[in-house]
């Protein structure tokens, strides 16, 4: 529980993924820059010209003592076909970047250096940096503040959200962790308080997933990764978070990942699924709908495109 994270936290920070046994990306593994020694042999296949490549570290949110799956051979152009087809099925676009355990770009669609509205993905970068804050010194968290990022992750609870935007300034968080991880496309959002217009984009949000190593500590780290492996099926405002990448259709294994959703600005609703699989692939896939899209043909759309990333093809 929240409580017992706080308590623990001082003591020699948090282990949490020790007790799992579940596979994921091993904490020492490397996650190197692109033309590294280490990571130049990974398979890179770059179908968006102009989209940056992944910033790099450590280790990524799956971080995790065990051993990590064999990654399937990629297709990029039938990873590409399948998700543009399962998008126009439903009227919109996915957006949708995928790096290797190593960073490097596997995929990447047209539009992955395009900026959407995070909605809940937000709440991701406003809990890194209010981990790394309290790490350095900067903030104290108290067990409040913990339980109330545990539920903004683990249930994407909106109110939770909004107590720790106001608490902590949550715009401010935002711009330190563009900066700080270098994300181009990712700013608050132009009213203040509205946090789910805050933008980003396929490959700042990959970027930032895969370089979560450089920027965390290993108890940080772990603690982040089991909130985002504990996503409840429902969120808390009722909504059904097994989609996309935590989707059946997916078949993904035990996944790291944040969800997210909004409607209806602009008359638009964005779906969203981020995340880290078993194998160490970090998955973006960033959905636009109109209005008219219902959430179940949104969901259905995002189901079709997870489960074509996960298989490669």
């Amino acid at each position: 529980m929240a409580g017992d994270h706080a308590r623990a936290r001082h003591r020699g920070r948090r282990w949490l993924l020790a007790a799992l046994t579940v596979p994921a990306v091993a904490l020492g593994g490397t996650l190197g820059w692109p033309g590294d020694p280490a990571v130049s042999s990974a398979a890179s296949v770059a179908v968006a010209s102009g989209v940056p490549a992944a910033a790099t570290g450590t280790g990524t949110a799956a971080a995790a003592a065990a051993t990590t799956a064999a990654s399937p051979a990629v297709d990029a152009a039938a990873v590409l076909a399948a998700v543009d087809a399962a998008a126009a099925g439903a009227g919109g676009t996915i957006s949708v970047v995928v790096l290797d355990d190593a960073g490097a770009q596997l995929v990447a669609s047209s539009d992955a250096a395009e900026p959407e509205y995070t909605a809940s993905l937000i709440k991701l970068l406003v809990v890194q940096q209010l981990l790394e804050q309290d790490a350095d010194g900067s903030i104290g968290l108290d067990a409040d503040d913990l339980a109330l990022m545990e539920r903004a992750v683990e249930a994407s609870d909106d109110d939770a959200m909004s107590t720790l935007w106001v608490r902590f300034d949550g715009a401010e968080l935002v711009s330190a962790a563009a900066a700080e991880f270098g994300l181009t496309g990712t700013a608050p959002p132009e009213e203040a308080g509205q946090w789910g217009e805050s933008t980003t984009t396929a490959a700042d949000y990959a970027s930032f997933l895969a370089a979560l190593g450089d920027h965390l500590d290993a108890g940080d780290l772990a603690t982040l990764t089991g909130w985002m492996q504990s996503t409840t099926a429902s969120a808390a405002d009722g909504f059904d978070q097994d989609f996309g990448l935590l989707g059946a259709d997916a078949d993904a294994g035990t996944v790291a990942a944040k969800q997210g959703w909004m409607c209806c600005v602009d008359s638009r609703r964005q779906l969203h699924s981020a995340g880290v699989l078993s194998d160490g692939r970090v998955v973006v896939l960033l959905g636009n709908f109109p209005t008219s899209t219902s959430w179940t043909e949104a969901q259905a759309a995002l189901d079709a495109a997870a489960a074509a990333v996960v298989s490669g093809s």
